[in-house]
């Protein structure tokens, strides 16, 4: 991207979308248009303004402070019945894609026309806090009053080929391809304009998918397994490997390269594989140019990392100290030099991607993993804005440039 300047990012908005936990979020082509779903499987769909607008607000406590003016959510986007796990974009945001608990990818155009309108409450807990600040006979008012009106539409395309919780998605550079992993290890790859199956395949062991990703090109795909459960000797091996798109083929065995002596990984991973893997390696994406793999440690991680590979040998280039109880999420600049992720300790972290230094931290800690960790972030496409998803309620957007 163009030279970054920590000093001149900014916090944009805070987008409440309240209710159960938002889980993912994406621009959509323009840095003006937003996606964002939660546990429930809603997803909403903003028009941002140009630029913020300077307004007076009011907090919790009712005090009036200065703030921006928030913008509705346009519409609402209808069809899933359990949480939304994932969600990409095309390059251009036209289509969107979502993945979910429900065992469906649904693929949104979003240049068609809504088919109806609806209404839906963004600020429950604030009401409720109001609500405890009133007299008696204006709390109903207060807790029922009419909520935002939006367009509805539903999805373009349904893909039904997975049987088990879809907690894997990504996308080519290029937009024409998505790869989806399950809980069962299942793998599909799909054509996007087409909306047809290109390969699948059965990853080895019983561990659960946790990522994917697509290279730039399509042809190859990485994929993580392993979240850690129980007691260190109740887990399933962990697995991090590169396959051939075309066939599902083992193109390269992580692990297997890192660790070539290690001949029972289940009952000796906390000697060999802990310190590499942590509690699942949940977030990871291709380097632009293909070239480097980027592998951040999710979980209950107290000192979580985010590892750098070569991509052809699967040699770490360098490890880095990331965010504190574990990454949620990750993605390279256009250009490769920056890596942005977040994670449970509630903040954005930029990375320089040749040396493994820190740049800029935005939002402030809270707390730790249980006050609001960010589930998921997303970079516009003209690398202006950066936004993330909090699981308290709220979608946070900065202003990079």
């Amino acid at each position: 991207m163009t030279e970054f300047k920590p000093e001149a990012v900014r916090e944009a908005w805070q987008l409440p979308f309240e209710g159960e936990w938002p889980t993912a979020v994406t621009f959509l082509g323009s840095h003006r248009r937003l996606a964002a779903a939660n546990q429930e499987g809603t997803v909403l769909v903003w028009d941002l303004p140009e630029s913020p607008v300077a307004v007076k607000v009011k907090d919790d406590s009712g005090k009036e402070v200065d703030g921006f003016e928030t913008p509705p959510p346009v519409r609402r986007l209808e069809g899933h019945t359990n949480s939304v796990t994932k969600m990409v974009a095309s390059p251009d945001g036209d289509t969107l894609v979502t993945a979910s608990l429900d065992h469906t990818l649904r693929i949104w155009d979003l240049k068609s026309a809504p088919t109806g309108t609806g209404e839906i409450v963004l600020d429950h807990r604030r009401r409720e806090r109001q609500a405890q600040r009133v007299e008696k006979d204006k709390r109903e008012a207060l807790l029922n009053a009419p909520g935002v009106s939006v367009q509805t539409q539903p999805a373009a395309a349904v893909l039904s080929g997975h049987r088990d919780w879809i907690t894997a998605l990504g996308r080519s550079r290029d937009g024409k391809r998505i790869i989806s992993g399950d809980d069962s290890g299942l793998v599909i790859v799909y054509d996007l304009a087409e909306r047809r199956e290109i390969s699948r395949w059965q990853c080895p062991g019983i561990a659960w998918i946790v990522a994917a990703a697509l290279s730039s090109d399509g042809q190859t795909a990485l994929i993580s397994q392993y979240r850690r459960h129980g007691g260190e000797f109740n887990n399933y091996p962990a697995a991090v490997r590169l396959h051939n798109v075309a066939d599902g083929s083992v193109k390269l065995d992580i692990l297997q390269t890192l660790y070539p002596n290690e001949k029972n990984p289940k009952y000796t991973y906390q000697f060999q594989y802990s310190p590499f893997v942590g509690a699942g390696l949940i977030a990871t994406a291709f380097s632009p140019d293909g070239k480097l793999l980027a592998l951040g440690q999710g979980g209950e991680q107290s000192d979580a990392k985010i590892h750098f590979l070569e991509a052809d040998t699967g040699k770490v280039v360098r490890s880095v100290p990331s965010h504190q109880s574990g990454v949620t999420d990750l993605t390279f600049s256009s250009d490769g030099t920056l890596l942005f992720s977040v994670g449970r300790d509630t903040q954005v972290r930029i990375t320089k991607v040749d040396d493994g230094k820190e740049i800029a931290k935005l939002g402030k800690p809270r707390g730790g993993q249980f006050n609001d960790w960010l589930s998921s972030l997303s970079v516009s496409s003209d690398e202006h804005w950066l936004a993330a998803s909090d699981i308290s309620g709220q979608i946070q957007i900065w202003q990079l440039t």
